[in-house]
Order: structure tokens, then sequence, then C-alpha cells
């Protein structure tokens, strides 16, 4: 299932890009440039998350709405039409659905970041990069956002809130790192390849059937569990629902493989990103 696509950083957002906006005006340490790289992505997410809703009678409640009709959908179609089967169904497929939804609105946004926000590309004292980061950390609010739904779904189904909710952080690290490798892939070959976009949205539908989020990994055959097994996004996927749902510890050495996995990703996306940038600002 598609997440709807998520609006870009916008041009508007340039008026941040300029240096010298930070208290001393100066950044020419590498920690007083980290410090300005920082706040500008601070400042970026900020406005961003505000432009989405900006005019809006519901406000950021809207940002609730897509993850809470797919589970009206979900519950309704596997509670009811096809049963599986499954205890605390609503809270067993929401502790899946918001990172999955987090993943997917990311990755179906990232092909038109750099398209879209060509004059703040082409600014010279600006990292196209952030644009990414950008889009991944404003996505992860509307995802903590709706955070407080999944935990009044596990009070009401009796499931017990533990202390493994201290390996969020961890969980989000990862997929973070993982959401931003992707994110730079699609973003610069979607520069000069305008079907990686397309691609993406078919790619992101079917993914979502072959990741455990309206159903268990238990249930997938044996002969296709190496296919779960190796998939970062899916492994993700598991780790929350046991911390939200089961209150148990994810599978350390899973959650390993996804970790390397996100790294490797990251590391081919910023490649794929730094040797193509002269070539991106050119062509947009």
């Amino acid at each position: 299932m598609q997440a709807r696509k998520q609006p870009t950083v916008g041009l508007d957002l340039a008026q941040f890009t300029n240096p010298n906006i930070s208290v001393s005006g100066r950044y020419t340490s590498s920690v007083s440039s980290a410090v300005y790289k920082f706040d500008l992505i601070w400042h970026l997410v900020k406005r961003d998350f505000s432009l989405r809703f900006k005019r809006s009678a519901l406000g950021v409640l809207w940002s609730l709405v897509l993850p809470l009709a797919q589970l009206l959908v979900l519950v309704f179609l596997f509670n009811k039409v096809v049963p599986l089967k499954i205890d605390d169904y609503p809270a067993f497929v929401f502790s899946a659905l918001l990172p999955w939804t987090w993943f997917s609105s990311c990755l179906s946004a990232a092909g038109g970041l750099f398209v879209n926000n060509r004059d703040l590309v082409r600014r010279p004292n600006f990292e196209p990069y952030i644009i990414v980061i950008v889009n991944t950390v404003s996505n992860l609010l509307i995802y903590l956002v709706a955070l407080p739904i999944l935990f009044v779904l596990l009070v009401l189904d009796g499931r017990v809130i533990t202390s493994m909710l201290i390996i969020l952080p961890v969980l989000s690290l990862i997929q973070g790192i993982l959401t931003v490798g992707l994110g730079l892939m699609i973003a610069t070959l979607n520069v000069f390849y305008r079907d990686v976009q397309q691609i993406v949205s078919v790619a992101v539908m079917l993914l979502f059937y072959m990741t455990p989020v309206f159903y268990s990994f238990d249930s997938v055959s044996e002969n296709y569990r190496i296919i779960y097994t190796l998939s970062p996004v899916s492994i993700l996927i598991q780790s929350y629902r046991s911390i939200f749902f089961y209150g148990s510890a994810p599978d350390w050495e899973l959650l390993l493989v996804a970790g390397i996995s996100s790294l490797i990703f990251y590391a081919i996306g910023y490649l794929i990103y730094k040797r193509n940038l002269h070539n991106v600002i050119d062509e947009i």
C-alpha cells in the first residue's frame, strides 16, 4: 500500500541557507560548521513541518489521517473479510504501520527533492543532501506525533508498555540512515532519469506486501523467510513490533544485519550523490 507523497522542502526555505545566521556570524572551524549545519537543518525542518499544514483547519492532525485510514482498511480486511486470527490486531498492525509510513513517505517524496528545490540546490553555500535529511526528519516528526495513538491502542488491548522502548532511538537511527541513503540515490538519479520516481512508487507499493506489516513473520513460508531476514526494512519493522507490541527485545543479530545494510546503502547513496553533484546542479 503506497503512502501519500509528502510536500518537499520548498524554495522559500532558501532564507535559511545564509551562513551569516549564526550567533557569532562565522563558521570557520569544523565544529562551528557542524553546529551551523545542525542549526540549518533544524530551521528547515521546522519550516517544512509548518508549511505542510499552513492554513489547514485540522493542522497537524491531517498527518494522522493516512495511517489511521490504512489501519481501518487493514483491520476490516484481515479481521473481518479474510481473518488472519491475530490477537489484538489493530495494535499489532499499527505498531508496524507507523514506521512503515515514515519510510514510504520519505521515499515517495525523494524523487522530487532536488528537482522541486532547484533554486535552493544552486545556492553556492548550500549542500543539497541537507534537503534529503530535512525530508527524513520532518516525516519522523509526523511519526512521533502519531505514537500516542499507538500507546492508547496497546493499553486498550491490555498490552504492557515495557522498558524496551529505550531501544526506539536506536531503531529510528538505523532507519534514518537507511532512508537518507536511499533518498540520496533516488533524488540524484531522478534528476537525470525522471522514470526513477515512477519506479520508486511501484517499488514502495510492492515492498509493502513483502514486509510483515499487516501479517506476522511467523506466517511466512520457510522457503521465503530468507528474503525477510536479509531485508533491513523487514528487520526494522519486526523490531518495532517487538518493542511496542510484544514488549520484548528485538533479535540483536538481525538488527546488526539491518544496521550494517543501512550503512552500506547510505555509503552507496552518498557516493552516487557526491559523484554526480556537479552534473545535478548543471542539469536542473
